[in-house]
């Protein structure tokens, strides 16, 4: 049983990614077609979360600090557009994280919403492995946080281009940080269209936002909690 969740879920990946790679199109990235099978999996053959946690699920949620370390790679490989332009990326994403989880929090306060459903929706702008992780570190429900994720991503990619042209952001750097710090790796597939400079840009971007989001929200949590 445990062999053939594992394998299911990969096979579906596979198949998910050569599909986005035909249909470059934001509901059929990978992270949503594939979440969307295996639930559709689910539901007709009776599989609980549980049991597919229980039988390889969490042997693939294991691999998720692998991948948040392989993050790195890329970093370095873009290292000198990252030094070229380091304060505008940095002050860009400074505020993104600020001005999101500000709002969160402050909203969530007025509306009298679980804490624990806020700390759910904090770590939205990282990549899903990081988001997941923070989570769950700082008492959220992991689960949710990567439904937020996609959310947030298939959302800026779809009004993102429309936003920036509203605000007149023309710049490559606007582009590729205002996108990779919104709306992270979906984001960044869409800025391709845009050019190959806003989404090198982007990707840094969706870097620099989990680095730091991973030191912020941990502590700002504890002091606003």
């Amino acid at each position: 049983m445990q062999m053939v969740l594992i394998i299911i879920t990969v096979v579906m990946y596979v198949l998910a990614t050569k599909l986005y790679k035909k249909i470059p199109f934001p509901f059929t990235l990978p992270v949503l077609t594939v979440t969307a099978s295996m639930i559709g999996l689910f539901l007709i053959f009776g599989i609980s979360h549980h049991e597919y946690r229980a039988n390889g699920g969490d042997i693939l949620s294991g691999l998720l600090s692998p991948a948040i370390v392989a993050l790195a790679i890329p970093l370095f490989k873009e290292r000198k557009i990252l030094m070229k332009n380091f304060l505008s990326i940095l002050i860009g994403v400074a505020v993104g994280i600020v001005a999101l989880t500000s709002m969160n929090v402050v909203i969530g306060g007025m509306l009298n919403i679980d804490k624990e459903l806020i700390l759910t929706t904090l770590p939205q702008l990282a990549t899903m492995p990081i988001a997941i992780s923070l989570a769950d570190q700082i008492g959220g429900i992991p689960s949710m946080t990567s439904s937020f994720v996609v959310v947030a991503g298939i959302t800026g990619a779809i009004i993102g281009p429309t936003v920036l042209k509203f605000f007149r952001i023309t710049s490559t750097i606007g582009k590729g940080v205002g996108m990779g710090c919104a709306s992270h790796i979906i984001g960044v597939s869409r800025l391709v269209k845009e050019g190959e400079k806003e989404a090198t840009i982007g990707s840094v971007t969706m870097i620099v936002t989990g680095i730091l989001i991973s030191i912020f929200i941990p502590y700002g949590t504890k002091f606003i909690f």
